[in-house]
């Protein structure tokens, strides 16, 4: 028995949807008579421990049943992870060193990678896939808005003001029309933070939880906060426009469906009738925190490898594979609570003066999550990549297994 001969059947039994581990393999002794190809050597270690996990996803079901897993099998191992972080490993053999300290990284069984690398060689099979079918342009546009509806317009917290809309839409209320009555979605101000984050990345911008809250803790020094959660701005400007009396601020919702329900009784929205319509894709996912962070990860490297059309699609195609309907939430991390509180409580007070109509508690504005992690998990980042690389070969693999 010798390296590569286990490392050459071990690569094809993990090539055609087998998960046996490499040190199992190789206590097993199958290779003995394996003939290895001329020329051929390992993958890293990374590689293949990527592939193994692969396989044992319920995603990579459509693949394994058609016959065409050992073509993402065959990308994965092609690939080199971008970013920073370690070195390829070779494989890990347990006969005796025979030539003495080399140089690279130390030999590793593949089941002791760090998901740390095996998310990194993920993020590159993701950006190979969609930059080889970043997906059709989304359409654009609501429905259209039925003359006779009552006007009304939605601000706020961006992905929960997106989900809003596009519920309402579907049931036959699209926003616009004059003078309207407006609604400011007003989400607690971490949460609120979380989703201009997430808005940003699924725009493309590839930047970090920390320092998304970094640059904006200088910000708030000043009394600034992003546009869209700056509530009394918002709610000062429409009410410049339409008047106060026409501005209902609905604090904190606790689920889309009960945002949805408040926001129709608040502008007395009559009950839907006829069919319902159908909507294009949301403008803004909702993504877990480490969603997001996959989503930056892969659009960092989009952006350096396809131009601004393609990267757009790319990023929402994958937004839209990494969407959860109840997304874990993010808390704001032990540093930036002082100023995220003070900010909250500000910006309840001045929503408690400007004489709107106020549906729900603003207390619950100012009040911050805590117990909760404070930014993305390795480990829920590793499924969402795996799932991520076995649904969009899916997508472009099955139907179109190769003769045997």
């Amino acid at each position: 028995m010798s390296l590569d001969r286990a490392a050459w059947s071990w690569t094809e039994h993990l090539r055609h949807g087998g998960t046996t581990t490499w040190a199992a393999w190789v206590a097993a002794a199958r290779d003995r008579d394996v003939a290895v190809p001329a020329g051929w050597h390992p993958p890293g270690a990374a590689q293949l421990e990527l592939v193994r996990r692969l396989a044992d996803r319920p995603a990579a079901r459509p693949l394994l049943a058609a016959g065409t897993f050992h073509r993402l099998a065959d990308l994965v191992l092609q690939r080199s992870a971008p970013g920073r972080g370690m070195a390829p490993a070779p494989l890990a053999w347990p006969a005796p060193a025979t030539l003495g300290p080399g140089f690279g990284a130390p030999p590793a069984d593949p089941v002791d990678v760090p998901r740390a690398e095996l998310v990194r060689v993920g993020v590159g099979v993701l950006a190979e896939l969609l930059v080889r079918s970043p997906g059709a342009p989304a359409a654009a546009r609501l429905p259209r808005r039925r003359p006779l509806s009552r006007p009304f317009q939605l601000c706020g917290a961006p992905v929960t003001t997106d989900a809003v809309r596009r519920s309402l839409a579907v049931a036959g209320q699209v926003a616009g029309g004059r003078p309207p009555q407006v609604v400011l979605l007003a989400e607690p101000l971490d949460e609120a933070l979380a989703q201009v984050w997430s808005a940003r990345v699924q725009d493309g911008v590839p930047v970090r939880w920390r320092g998304f809250l970094d640059r904006w803790a200088r910000r708030a020094a000043r009394g600034e906060l992003p546009p869209s959660v700056d509530y009394p701005a918002l709610a000062a400007l429409w009410a410049a426009q339409v008047g106060p009396e026409r501005v209902h601020v609905v604090a904190a919702p606790p689920d889309l469906a009960t945002a949805v329900s408040t926001v129709a009784t608040a502008l007395g929205l009559p009950p839907a009738r006829g069919r319902r319509r159908r909507c294009p894709a949301p403008q803004w996912q909702p993504l877990s925190a480490e969603g997001v962070d996959v989503l930056r990860r892969v659009g960092a490297v989009l952006g350096v490898r396809v131009a601004e059309p393609e990267h757009r699609r790319a990023v929402r195609r994958l937004a839209g594979l990494l969407a959860q309907q109840r997304p874990r939430r993010l808390a704001v991390p032990e540093e930036h609570r002082p100023w995220v509180a003070r900010c909250a409580a500000e910006v309840a007070a001045a929503l408690r003066e400007g004489g709107y109509a106020v549906h729900g508690d603003l207390e619950r504005l100012a009040q911050l999550r805590a117990g909760v992690p404070t930014g993305p998990r390795a480990g829920a980042e590793l499924g969402l990549v795996l799932d991520g690389c076995a649904r969009l070969a899916a997508q472009e693999l099955v139907g179109e297994a190769e003769p045997r």
